[in-house]
């Protein structure tokens, strides 16, 4: 009785394990992909970067031109 118990319970937890072992598994799959979707959105938000520094030059050149404006009058 003792035998059957003990076997039922190496059963039992060796099918969480592998029931554990495969979740990880597909977790590890899905977080390639995750960084991958990453990675692209990295990439797609560079324009958003650029336009923005574009603006912060064009914004800095302006405030310099009008001050040296009010120097040369």
């Amino acid at each position: 009785m003792q035998e059957s118990k003990q076997e039922y319970i190496n059963e039992e937890t060796r099918k969480d394990i592998d029931q554990l072992y495969s979740h990880a598994t597909i977790a590890n799959k899905e977080m390639g992909v995750i960084k991958q979707d990453i990675s692209e959105i990295k990439t797609d938000l560079e324009w958003l970067k650029r336009f923005f520094w574009i603006i912060a030059t064009a914004s800095i050149g302006g405030l310099i031109t009008g001050v040296l404006n009010l120097f040369w009058r």
